[in-house]
């Protein structure tokens, strides 16, 4: 009979959790076109890179995702957080503590007593029995929080690859602008030295002169700000990538001539397409979590029911072994926060609360993530209408300079119009390569509001695998679309 309130105990064990079970939110619909799509599921976005055809920026990006300080800290969180999340299921099992003690000491008054050695040891275990799951629910959000770190690390993937072209296509782009500028700059010094020549025999005013000195010497002072610019996008592909500065320098080309731009010709989307991004799937850890959290404050509204044992020995002095006073003892104990004055229902009621707020987070994720796509795809369609006028606009400039030249040279047109005609075509020239870059730069914008840069499966280094793993624990898997169904409304452009 006396085993009969351990048996209840154990089986009362095998009931189920307080709190809420955790169900996925639903995410809100959209009716935008770009996500309209019911067609087949999207393959992966996981090198989207690729799609520029640019060795050198796919070697960049792959080598940053391997070896850059961000990736290496990302994968440290999230291994405390599975140390953490492996230490909180040990509350499943029984906990053992041991201790000893030597004493060597002497009393004094009537009981006087010689020096005398006390020897003891003991040891103890407690098992707490979850019996309303508060254990389980600690260990459920402990896992969540574990996912999300898995997600966080896919989010720093994301994010670096993206940030790594984009400091990328600025290089090339400040690249270009330098040898715009020092062509630019060549042909008005060929031009000064040509209206210097005719001035100092007399053919043209001193005006003409010190006009074509002022644009060349403005052009000049261009060049060191591009430069500048050009510098600092190197450092940040650097320390983007994991280097010190100036490593990769040697492995830039210096114009833009050999990217691809990515086919982004219009596709169909399915509505919840944006449901594998990393900080969609963030904010659903966060929010499961938080479910698990209510239990967790829910089951302190109960009773903990423990199982205790003891095993101990002593002696007055080193008497062999058989004489060693031994004690054992074993039963059940429980205890209940009974007069907490309000203090633990508040908690659960705090934690409800706070559920509210992390669900508002969530559709507050994924509506700003469809803010972003949108914006991404309608900056594509219409950055890519510019090209043609943009380029027509740098043909003719340098036509109407070539004429206003021939007529300068015969005197039917003042050195201010050739001057004008120069300025145009370099700002024309400008305005081709910075939309080229923005051409570039909108296309990976897009892949990266797409969820570009990872996939659902897992990866080849073992962090990385865990994570996943992880985050296949606790939340759905959702697959990755592909490069030919994220690509905005836009005409095809390949330079």
């Amino acid at each position: 009979m006396k085993a009969a309130p351990l048996l209840v105990l154990l089986l009362l064990a095998g009931c189920s959790a307080v709190g809420p079970d955790y169900e996925p939110p639903a995410a809100p619909e959209t009716t935008a076109e770009l996500f309209a799509g019911e067609g087949a599921e999207p393959e992966s976005l996981a090198r989207w890179w690729r799609d520029f055809h640019d060795p050198v920026l796919t070697e960049l990006i792959e080598q940053g995702l391997e070896s850059a300080p961000t990736v290496e800290a990302a994968i440290a969180r999230l291994r405390a957080q599975r140390a953490t999340r492996e230490g909180t299921e040990a509350g499943f099992y029984p906990q053992f503590t041991a201790s000893g003690s030597y004493v060597w000491g002497r009393g004094w008054g009537a009981d006087r007593r010689d020096w005398e050695d006390e020897i003891g040891a003991s040891t103890t275990a407690s098992w707490e029995l979850d019996v309303f799951g508060g254990v389980r629910r600690s260990v459920e959000r402990s896992a969540a929080q574990e996912a999300r770190l898995a997600y966080n690390l896919q989010d720093v993937r994301v994010s670096l690859a993206a940030e790594i072209a984009s400091a990328y296509v600025n290089v090339r782009r400040y690249a270009a602008q330098v040898d715009i500028a020092e062509a630019n700059l060549a042909l008005q010094e060929r031009n000064a030295a040509t209206i210097r020549a005719r001035f100092e025999v007399g053919e043209v005013a001193r005006y003409d002169l010190v006009a074509a000195e002022a644009q060349m010497a403005a052009t000049r002072a261009s060049i060191p700000s591009l430069q500048q610019s050009l510098t600092a996008s190197q450092l940040d592909l650097d320390w983007l990538t994991g280097n010190v500065p100036y490593a990769t320098q040697a492995r830039l080309m210096e114009t833009m001539d050999n990217m691809a731009l990515p086919d982004l010709s219009p596709k169909l989307m399915p509505n919840d397409l944006l449901r594998r991004r990393a900080d969609i799937r963030m904010a659903e850890e966060d929010v499961h979590a938080q479910t698990a959290a209510i239990g967790v404050a829910e089951a302190e509204l109960y009773p903990r029911f423990t199982l205790n044992g003891t095993l101990g020995i002593s002696s007055p002095d080193l008497t062999p072994w058989p004489d060693y006073a031994q004690t054992v003892s074993f039963g059940p104990a429980v205890s209940w926060n009974i007069f907490g004055f309000g203090t633990w229902r508040k908690q659960v009621e705090s934690a409800k609360a706070t559920l509210e707020a992390v669900l508002a987070d969530y559709r507050d994720t994924v509506l700003d993530a469809y803010r972003e796509a949108e914006t991404a795809w309608v900056a594509c369609q219409r950055e890519a209408e510019r090209t043609a006028d943009l380029r027509a606009a740098e043909r003719n400039n340098a036509s109407a300079l070539e004429i206003a030249n021939q007529r300068y040279e015969i005197g039917t047109i003042s050195i201010d119009d050739v001057l004008t005609r120069q300025s145009s075509l370099l700002s024309a020239q400008e305005n081709l390569v910075t939309h080229r870059a923005t051409l570039f730069t909108n296309a990976i914008t897009l892949y990266r509001a797409l969820g570009g840069g990872w996939a659902d499966e897992p990866r080849t280094d073992a962090d990385a695998d865990a994570g996943a793993e992880a985050a296949q624990t606790v939340a759905e898997t959702t697959p990755a679309p592909t490069a030919d169904q994220v690509a905005a409304a836009a005409p095809q452009t390949q330079e």
